[in-house]
């Protein structure tokens, strides 16, 4: 996984590298960073929505964050069974993606008995 610095760094190569153009190509040449500010340039159109911050915060201000990423028993529940199964949460999608089947499965078989 990529560190902020990494990160960054990545953003930075692709924003400052030039597309170049292609034959029969309906698509924008030119740097992608100057492709998005101004897209006039290039005969685009600016297709940013700017927001009103105050709505913004209206929304922050009325939103209800929760505290557990799912209901707090069904989190409590997975927790416990990752402990007693040795099951461990990591930053891979696919070992994500099986974590959570194997947690579906050992709930609904407790619910079975």
């Amino acid at each position: 996984m990529l560190n902020v610095e990494e990160l960054n760094e990545v953003v930075l190569t692709w924003n400052n590298h030039r597309v170049r153009q292609v034959h029969n190509s309906r698509s924008p040449h030119g740097r992608p960073s100057i492709l998005h500010a101004v897209p006039l340039l290039y005969g685009g159109r600016d297709c940013l929505h700017h927001v009103d911050l105050e709505k913004v915060q209206v929304c922050l201000d009325e939103c209800a964050f929760k505290d557990f990423p799912c209901d707090e028993d069904v989190f409590h529940i997975c927790v416990d069974l990752m402990s007693e199964y040795n099951l461990k949460l990591t930053n891979d999608v696919f070992e994500t993606v099986n974590l959570y089947i194997v947690l579906r499965q050992l709930m609904n078989n407790g619910l079975d008995h």
